[in-house]
């Protein structure tokens, strides 16, 4: 069915649109990062650990974690880990002593460890941005810098966390870059759609004669199975994803400082 070459433009947007939505849905598992206010004011995440005492009552077992800038807080074959890594760190905060309960700070610093070893294996693999990705980290850089409306300055433009932010978002298309070498994507392909469509047309109707009315039914047949399809797709796509990162952490030598 390669005749629909008029639809590949769209095709192509509306891929972009889901990566770009699944990068926000898996930044909590692979490489995601908690809002920094959180981190800082040291608010406990859901599922915080709990213990029994002798006498029956449930005791919170999230402790505080004290960590210095300049502290190295692991290693990932070799390569240090720094609060920098956990947190954007600005000129007010950078020789400051940050405190946060432990259930974020294991969060944060898991993150850290994975982003690292995304960063690695892309390095060792030969795998980089292409132009467009780098053209989007720019737009992003260029939105989040731009003055307010009314041509009034931001004064408190908050550019570790943007430094931040990019280096997450760089590593995330890193890391689709490398699951897509294994042939794993979070989208759902033109060819899974045509087989959906071959092995269902009695639910969809054979495509008409004409060629416009075909062009027209076979678009809005795409937008039918493509929704169908999407929310399998995502879940076994965070499945090969989380194998692969644990895959990646069984040949790492990574060392976490006490």
């Amino acid at each position: 069915m390669r005749w629909r070459n008029p639809i590949w433009l769209l095709l192509a947007v509306a891929t972009a649109v889901t990566v770009l939505l699944i990068y926000w849905q898996l930044r909590g598992r692979a490489v995601a990062p908690v809002p920094p206010a959180e981190a800082k004011a040291g608010v406990s995440r859901p599922n915080q650990a709990a213990e029994q005492t002798a006498g029956g009552e449930i005791q919170s077992t999230n402790k505080i974690v004290l960590a210095r800038p300049e502290q190295v807080l692991a290693t990932v074959n070799g390569a240090p880990i720094t609060l920098r890594d956990l947190i954007p760190l600005q000129s007010t905060n950078s020789e400051v002593e940050q405190k946060m309960d432990s259930v974020t700070y294991d969060y944060f610093l898991q993150r850290a460890i994975n982003r690292e070893l995304v960063l690695q294996a892309a390095k060792a693999q030969g795998v980089t941005l292409n132009q467009a990705q780098v053209d989007q980290l720019g737009k992003f850089r260029a939105e989040r810098e731009q003055p307010y409306p009314g041509l009034v300055s931001q004064l408190s433009v908050n550019t570790a966390e943007i430094e931040f932010e990019l280096r997450d978002a760089q590593a995330f298309m890193l890391q689709t870059a490398l699951m897509a070498q294994g042939g794993a994507t979070p989208s759902v392909t033109p060819d899974q759609v045509e087989e959906y469509y071959r092995t269902h047309i009695a639910e969809f109707g054979e495509l008409p004669a004409d060629p416009q009315a075909r062009e027209q039914a076979w678009q809005e047949i795409d937008v039918k199975i493509r929704g169908q399809l999407a929310g399998g797709a995502r879940s076994e796509y965070q499945q090969q994803l989380d194998a692969y990162m644990a895959q990646l952490k069984a040949k790492a030598n990574i060392v976490v400082t006490p």
